[in-house]
């Protein structure tokens, strides 16, 4: 029998109440956020999903960091808000049919930026009813005098693969055990939504795996890393076989989506002028050409209720659509939006099972984007939500793209974003920011609140997709391994360089600011080009190469540690030649570090190592330590107070 305090705790997860629609919609904001809190609040609604049948729609909002959930009567329009309660909150959620929802536990502990998962699977029928912990390890019940099959307490994580188009009282899950450390080899089940009981259907190949599932939800890829961190991928039809074994599959072939209809894989391959996708036949190797793109391979797929590709979608430098068949309904809508907002982009959320109504995104770089529901016989979209529904699209400022060869003559690319009335031959001060990863990640054309924030301030703000990012094909990632300290770092330079030259800032005033990877990046950038950043901000940066290998969670697992020695290396004469905390003396810009004491990822000795190192040469840096925050302020309290700070330290840095 659960213990009472947890089931308290369901009871009160699974706590519903109507909410009728204010001003015509259950999502209007209460006290607008003003000054740094419009940006740095989280999106009142950052996800919504339709039903299967289009009965309803469910939405991901967020008040104060604390989530909920509100399932929408497409017919009606009455809400219905789902509220959490406790430690535990909304992550990821699927429709498993019409009337159910499926939805991913996760707990706010500051360990990441985002809240990080508890493994636990919750499941509640769209009117409220039937709420239920269907895995995890609060889970089980009793079965004396009982021969009903019930759900199991599991210690282990669990994660929603993917809804089962026919078989609408399951899901397929991905576990792993929670007494397994490290190197964790998932098992694959489906999840009764209304019982928790499971049935095993296969374990996965390889350590943690990425799963793709055919149209009706079915496994069919495992994608991931050998322990050299190169990529492997493996084939399920009743038992896994190496994708490298099927003819038409080259090992520059990556796989994309499978139709079990037609036993058709889509793959992605470099070409000699970009990237092309093959439909594959697994089972004579056949090849047909779907689409070619230039300079950045595939990021999305629009498949229809078949589970043919009719549209992809990819984003060299700003976002593009290529139609596979322009005469497609679900195409039709694609060109139909972006028609009707010729300055945004679209993109399509999901669709019903019959591809008649559609849930799509519209967003630009000055617009946080809305949902709308589109009848796609009709053409027709009402709005469902704005994202965020205090910012003024209009008063944002505009982000462009560019593509430049660095001094190596290596083409990386980025955008630069010009404050709201700057003024011809009147540049403005610049803030460089360097995103994370480094690799695997990328910045995008797309509403960012942080830099909005900084053009709102008045600064030109610098974003550059260095060699090693992600979005680009394996060749451009893997451009930037073991070149940290050097190239990648290079790369940002000279992209300063440019827009300084192109008069987009004032070369006199510019700082550099980023986190994780970022940071060292930011840093780093202040040592090899001491002349050009009058200030570097850290924020939850890595510092010492070598420590990475002794201390965080990446090493704590075979394939991180076999990433960082493919990503880093191990040379450690090298990790210290390219490590900040080594090379305190060359830094003349000011400098502020911002770390979260639980930050796991890149531990908060990296903070106080660069801490000391500057102090030992009589140039402390500003110092800013949240002792309940990990790998970024997830708080948005937090978050208000690291901006108040550094708005002031950027403002006392860059004054005439």
């Amino acid at each position: 029998m659960q213990p009472r305090f947890v089931l308290i705790a369901l009871l009160a997860l699974a706590s519903c109440r109507h909410a009728e629609p204010a001003g015509g919609s259950p999502f209007a904001v209460g006290t607008q956020p003003q000054g740094i809190a419009a940006f740095s609040r989280f999106a009142k609604v950052a996800a919504a999903k339709v039903s299967p049948k289009g009965t309803y729609i469910a939405a991901l909002a967020d008040e104060g960091g604390r989530r909920s959930l509100t399932f929408i009567n497409v017919a009606t329009r009455k809400a219905l808000v789902l509220n959490p309660a406790g430690e535990s909150s909304i992550g990821r959620f699927y429709w498993a049919n019409d009337e159910r929802l499926v939805i991913e536990l996760v707990d706010s502990v500051g360990y990441l930026a985002a809240p990080v998962s508890r493994g636990e699977i919750f499941a509640v029928d769209a009117n409220g009813r039937g709420a239920r912990l269907i895995f995890g390890y609060r889970a089980g019940e009793a079965q004396v005098g009982s021969h009903i099959r019930r759900a199991e307490s599991d210690a282990a994580w669990g994660f929603v693969v993917s809804p089962l188009r026919n078989d609408p009282s399951h899901v397929l899950i991905e576990e792993t055990s929670m007494r397994e450390v490290s190197d964790r080899v998932a098992e694959i089940y489906k999840l009764d939504v209304y019982t928790g009981v499971k049935t095993r259907v296969a374990r996965s190949p390889l350590a943690h795996a990425q799963f793709f599932t055919d149209e009706n939800g079915e496994l069919r890829i495992a994608a991931g890393n050998d322990d050299a961190a190169r990529p492997k991928y493996f084939y399920f039809d009743g038992a896994w076989r190496e994708l490298d074994s099927i003819r038409g599959f080259s090992s520059s072939s990556r796989p994309l989506a499978f139709v079990a209809r037609d036993r058709v894989l889509y793959v992605s391959e470099p070409v000699q002028d970009g990237f092309a996708v093959y439909a594959v036949s697994i089972d004579t190797g056949e090849r047909k050409l779907v689409l070619k793109t230039q300079i950045a391979p595939v990021e999305d797929l629009v498949r229809d209720a078949t589970g043919r590709v009719v549209a992809a979608e990819y984003e060299p430098d700003l976002p593009a659509w290529e139609f596979v068949d322009r005469s497609h309904p679900l195409s039709r809508v694609l060109q139909g939006m972006l028609a009707a907002y010729p300055n945004e982009h679209v993109e399509i959320v999901n669709t019903t099972d019959d591809d008649r109504k559609a849930l799509v995104r519209v967003y630009s770089d000055r617009d946080p984007g809305r949902f709308l529901l589109v009848d796609v016989a009709t053409m027709s979209a009402e709005p469902i939500a704005d994202a965020r529904p205090w910012v003024k699209p209009d008063s944002m400022a505009e982000m462009s793209a560019f593509h430049i060869p660095a001094s190596d003559g290596f083409r990386i690319h980025g955008y630069i974003t010009t404050p709201p009335g700057a003024q011809p031959g009147k540049p403005p001060p610049l803030i460089v920011l360097p995103h994370g990863g480094p690799h695997g990640v990328r910045d995008y054309w797309r509403f960012d609140p942080q830099v909005q924030l900084l053009a709102h301030e008045g600064y030109a703000v610098l974003q550059v997709n260095y060699r090693g990012s992600g979005g680009y094909g394996e060749a451009y990632q893997e451009a930037g391994y073991r070149k940290w300290g050097d190239r990648v770092v290079q790369d940002i330079i000279d992209a300063t360089r440019f827009v300084v030259r192109k008069g987009y800032a004032d070369p006199a005033r510019i700082c550099i600011f980023g986190g994780s990877f970022g940071a060292y990046a930011a840093i780093e950038g202040s040592i090899r080009a001491p002349d050009l950043y009058k200030c570097a901000v850290g924020y939850s940066g890595i510092y010492d190469l070598a420590l990475l290998s002794k201390a965080g969670d990446i090493r704590l697992e075979r394939q991180g540690r076999a990433y960082l020695s493919a990503a880093v290396g191990q040379d450690e004469a090298a990790l210290q030649k390219a490590s900040p905390v080594y090379h305190a003396d060359q830094i003349a810009a000011r400098v502020f570090l911002i770390h979260g004491r639980k930050d796991e990822r890149a531990p908060f000795e990296h903070a106080e190592a660069l801490r000391d190192a500057l102090a030992a040469r009589s140039r402390p840096p500003e110092w800013l330590v949240e002792p309940k925050e990990g790998h970024g302020f997830y708080d948005e309290a937090a978050r208000e107070r690291m901006y108040q700070r550094l708005l002031e330290f950027f403002k006392k840095s860059l004054s005439r």
